[in-house]
């Protein structure tokens, strides 16, 4: 898809718009080529071409929305989003008014075009197929460009593109060991690549020894940036929500009624610099970036404009409310980094427990903030700063007040993007950058 094509399908639809309407359209994109691996051979390849619109149709204080694709075909788009239109306007007109509901101010238009350079078909498949053989091999490529537009029948046109892969793929060996390994970026390197599956691999033959069982109890801890940012994603459902805090079901609401801190070492923010994802929201505000917890403390929280409707507070135009759930939620989070260097982890961590990934989290108790899930794939038991053993999967409950708080005693210095890797409804943009982090008395209970 091409801006122009886009953009010349929005202006014929905004031209047939009645006097009292208004209209956003909003994209999401993507041209991508996949593989998917197993057992170290090559199942299934494709390329997908999907270009999805939701429409927000305005009528003062009314609206209602549809979703449906558009194509490079711009006649027939046109007047699939034309039909899409007429079939709300009969609804719309039934509904009552919301005070709630207001149509998005006008914003200065921008492009963001983030070029790559991405190997082709053949390319990928010598760089794969030459080493799987190597471990059993368990993954999904994907790779291509992704895509975000909003226009506006006021006049706001906002194109996002970015060139972007992803290897997401675990190595399994015969006692079904397994290490688990996200290789994303923008530029291809084959050097990289073949440096990351090698130390997969060595990862691996270290799995290859008796398993560790420990006891339940609480163990001195080295987080990878990769477990990190599965722990700030849950700060993603309702916590940095501005609309939760006010409705009671933040788990950061400790922080804002009882004054609860975190440790000084914890700085969060919703950053856009890296132009890793679009500012622009849905409704084709564009967002800014907030300090939300700022050396322990909370500072801000993400708006968007109903939110403020509602509370009579200022919007920093985060994003609507999805289909997941989530509420005003981050689309690029940024843990700021501290001292600890790469290589000077495990002297940090003396003796304890070396986390590289974790496992199905979810809520024990939202309002205490404490997670449970499961340690997973490449964790190992340290001793005097060297691993030992790898350990048995353990299930762990801990209040992020206690890791991200209290008990956080080093930050790493070196951060790691991971970028968004689910795809349930089509390639995301956005990542969370964020450092590895050591813990004192994390608990495992079984």
């Amino acid at each position: 898809m091409k801006k122009e094509i886009f953009q010349n399908i929005c202006s014929q639809v905004f031209s047939s718009l009645k006097d009292n309407e208004q209209l956003t359209i909003y994209l999401e994109g993507e041209n991508s080529q996949y593989f998917r691996f197993n057992d170290s051979k090559l199942r299934q390849s494709g390329i997908i071409e999907d270009y999805a619109v939701t429409i927000s149709l305005y009528a003062g204080k009314k609206s209602l929305q549809s979703a449906t694709t558009v194509s490079s075909d711009i006649g027939s788009s046109v007047d699939n989003l034309k039909s899409e239109i007429d079939a709300l306007r009969n609804p719309l007109s039934l509904i009552p008014e919301n005070d709630l509901t207001s149509f998005p101010e006008k914003f200065d238009s921008f492009e963001i075009v983030s070029s790559g350079k991405l190997p082709d078909r053949n390319e990928i498949l010598e760089a794969l197929m030459g080493i799987i053989t190597k471990d059993y091999l368990t993954g999904v490529w994907t790779s291509g460009k992704i895509f975000r537009a909003c226009s506006t029948s006021d006049g706001t046109n906002h194109w996002f593109e970015k060139d972007s892969f992803i290897f997401d793929f675990s190595l399994i060996d015969e006692k079904e060991n397994m290490v688990k390994v996200l290789f994303p970026g923008s530029f291809w390197n084959k050097d990289k690549f073949d440096k990351a599956f090698e130390d997969a691999s060595d990862k691996l033959k270290l799995l290859n020894k008796e398993k560790m069982e420990l006891k339940p109890g609480k163990y001195r801890v080295w987080f990878e940036p990769n477990a990190v940012a599965d722990f700030i994603g849950m700060f993603n459902w309702n916590g940095v929500s501005e609309s939760a805090f006010r409705n009671g079901s933040s788990c950061l609401l400790k922080m804002r009624n009882s004054n609860q801190k975190l440790s000084p070492l914890f700085s969060l923010n919703e950053s856009f610099s890296s132009k890793a994802t679009a500012p622009f929201n849905s409704r084709g505000e564009v967002s800014q970036d907030v300090n939300i917890i700022d050396e322990g403390e909370l500072n801000n929280t993400l708006v968007n404009s109903k939110t403020a409707l509602e509370y009579n507070v200022t919007s920093n135009f985060a994003e609507e409310a999805n289909s997941w759930g989530m509420g005003e939620y981050m689309r690029s989070p940024v843990m700021e980094a501290g001292d600890i260097a790469e290589d000077d982890c495990l002297t940090k961590l003396g003796t304890g427990i070396y986390i590289s990934n974790i496992h199905y989290l979810n809520w024990s108790d939202v309002l205490g903030g404490r997670i449970t899930g499961l340690t997973r794939y490449a964790c190992y038991w340290v001793e005097d700063g060297k691993m030992v053993a790898p350990i048995k999967t353990m299930r762990f409950d801990d209040s992020f007040y206690n890791f991200f708080g209290k008990n956080l005693i080093g930050v790493g210095k070196e951060t790691l993007a991971r970028p968004v890797i689910e795809t349930y409804d089509g390639r995301n943009p956005g990542e969370t950058v964020c450092p590895g982090i050591l813990v004192n008395d994390f608990e495992l209970t079984l």
